[in-house]
């Protein structure tokens, strides 16, 4: 696609209308106008490989803004990845892990106990 718009210009081209829609409503809400154009956002839906590609288009006025909010968008998916330093494994964690290790032990009991039953 050569262009959307006299009046747009080319923003970003990204994975899919997922990501495209939310960035999109990133930059409204910062009141920038962005437009989408790409195969994936057709009636056929086609998402996978080159065909989910979907392009972001803006007003050529307003090209530092947007790309200021998409690296804000950058940014905060890098530091929702990042688990705080000094915080260990939840509580909801340990206790899921501790029945699991109970399981385990039971388990173990319960067939040594047959073991030494049959045996004897």
């Amino acid at each position: 696609m050569a262009s959307m718009e006299s009046s747009f210009v080319l923003l970003a081209r990204v994975g899919g209308p997922n990501q495209a829609m939310l960035l999109r409503a990133r930059l409204n809400s910062e009141g920038i106008e962005a437009r989408l154009s790409g195969e994936a956002l057709g009636p056929y839906r086609l998402n996978v490989g080159a065909m989910a590609v979907t392009e972001i288009w803006i007003p050529p006025d307003r090209m530092e803004e947007a790309r200021l909010v998409l690296l804000a968008a950058d940014v905060d998916a890098i530091v929702a990845e990042v688990e705080p330093l000094g915080r260990g494994p939840s509580a909801h964690l340990i206790r899921s892990w501790m029945w699991w290790l109970v399981a385990v032990i039971l388990v173990g009991v319960v067939g040594y106990a047959r073991v030494l039953v049959v045996g004897s």
